[in-house]
C-alpha cells in the first residue's frame, strides 16, 4: 500500500500541473469502447452467462469495429502528451520545480523512449486480450447460466492479475531508460533487479486500481444498461482512464526513487 498512497498523494498533490496531459488521451480511449459489446457483456453476467469472443475481444481491446479510429487517435494523443508529462513529474521530484518551462524540450528526449517501450506494452496486451476473450468464450461453451457468469468472472479477474503482475515487471523499464540512459534491454534488466526487492508491493500496487476500477465499470454499466443510457459510461470510462493515467505516470517515478534511494526533493522536508 506504501507506493499506492505515494502516487496517490502525488496525483492529487500536483493534479492541477499534470491532469491537461491526459485528458486527450482520456477522451478518445473512452469513446473507441464498444458501448453495445460492453452491455451485451454485463447482461450476460447478470443473466443466461452467454457470451461472443468478438465481445469478449472488443471489450478489452480499443481496435474494436467501432472504436478504432478513436484508439488510433488516442495512441497517436499519449505519444505526445505522455513524453511531457513523464519530464515534468521527473523534473519536480528530480529538481524539485515543478513549472511547465521546458516540458517540449523534454518531449524531444523523451519521445522516443516512450514510443518503443509503450509499443511493446501495447504489442503484449494485445496478445493478452485475445487469449483472455479465447478463454472466457470457450468456458462459456462450457457452462451456461449463472455458473458460467461466475467462472468467466474469476477466470477475468485472474487473467487481469496475471496481466498486472507481468505490467510489475516492466513498471520501471521507462523511468530508468530516461533516467540513466542505458540501452533498452539493460535498462529492462536493471528495473527487474530494482523490482525484485519490492515484488509484491508493485504487483498490488499495479493490480488493485485495476481491479477497482474494472469492478466499478461493470457496475456503472450494468445500471445504466437498464435505461439504455450511453453518456454516464463514456463519462465514467474517462474519468478512470484519465485517473488511472496519472496514477500509473506518478507510480513509475515515486517507486523508482524509492527503490533506487535518490532523494526527491518534491517532497517538503522540515527543517531539523
Amino acid at each position: 500500500m506504501r507506493y499506492i498512497g505515494g502516487a496517490l498523494r502525488y496525483m492529487f498533490k500536483n493534479f492541477i500541473f499534470i491532469f491537461v496531459f491526459a485528458l486527450l488521451p482520456s477522451y478518445f480511449l473512452a469513446m473507441s469502447v464498444d458501448l453495445e459489446s460492453l452491455a451485451r457483456l454485463v447482461r450476460g453476467f447478470f443473466t443466461d452467462g452467454e457470451f461472443f469472443f468478438y465481445d469478449l475481444f472488443f471489450v478489452l481491446s480499443p481496435f474494436n469495429a467501432r472504436g478504432w479510429p478513436f484508439a488510433i487517435v488516442c495512441g497517436v494523443c499519449t505519444l505526445v502528451c505522455m513524453p511531457m508529462l513523464l519530464g515534468l513529474i521527473e523534473k519536480h521530484m528530480r529538481l524539485g520545480i515543478r513549472t511547465f518551462k521546458g516540458v517540449l524540450g523534454r518531449f524531444d528526449c523523451n519521445f522516443l523512449a516512450t514510443l518503443v517501450i509503450t509499443c511493446v506494452l501495447f504489442a503484449c496486451y494485445e496478445v493478452w486480450a485475445v487469449i483472455t476473450a479465447g478463454l472466457l468464450y470457450a468456458e462459456s461453451l462450457l457452462l451456461a447460466g449463472i455458473a458460467s457468469s461466475i467462472v468467466v468472472l474469476i477466470t477475468l479477474i485472474g487473467l487481469v492479475a496475471v496481466l498486472c503482475y507481468g505490467a510489475s515487471y516492466m513498471l520501471l523499464w521507462l523511468p530508468c531508460r530516461l533516467l540513466t540512459g542505458c540501452g533498452y534491454m539493460e535498462a529492462l534488466r536493471y528495473s527487474n533487479q530494482l523490482a525484485v526487492k519490492k515484488r509484491g508491493s508493485l504487483f498490488l500496487s499495479v493490480f488493485l486500481p485495476v481491479a477497482i476500477g474494472l469492478v466499478l465499470d461493470l457496475l456503472v454499466v450494468g445500471l445504466s444498461s437498464l435505461g439504455n443510457l450511453n453518456i454516464p459510461v463514456v463519462l465514467t470510462v474517462e474519468l478512470l482512464v484519465l485517473l488511472l493515467f496519472l496514477y500509473y505516470a506518478s507510480l513509475m517515478f515515486v517507486a523508482y526513487f524509492d527503490l533506487t534511494g535518490e532523494e526527491r526533493l518534491d517532497l517538503a522536508h522540515k527543517p531539523a
